[in-house]
């Protein structure tokens, strides 16, 4: 009896660990996360009052900024980019 309810607990332990990776993946927890993409962003010219139009070269999307600065993070995952 004993060692069934050994292996019992042992074989919940084990499905608790394989699947806490995916979930955690699922849920934006722990867990492998896609790769980044390297955006390589260059200014267009084309500004809307303060904001300064940006093209990523890697992905093709574009972004804007207030900062004068390129944007830090890609917006190709952003719903109605590219």
């Amino acid at each position: 009896m004993l060692a069934f309810v050994l292996a019992l607990v042992v074989i919940v332990a084990v499905a608790l660990s394989l699947g806490r990776g995916h979930m955690g993946e699922r849920l934006g927890g722990p867990g492998k996360k896609p790769p980044k993409r390297a955006c390589k962003w260059s200014e267009t010219g084309n500004s809307n009052g303060r904001f300064v139009e940006y093209r990523c070269a890697a992905c093709g999307v574009s972004a804007y900024s207030a900062t004068g600065a390129a944007p830090a993070i890609c917006k190709s995952n952003l719903k109605g980019s590219a």
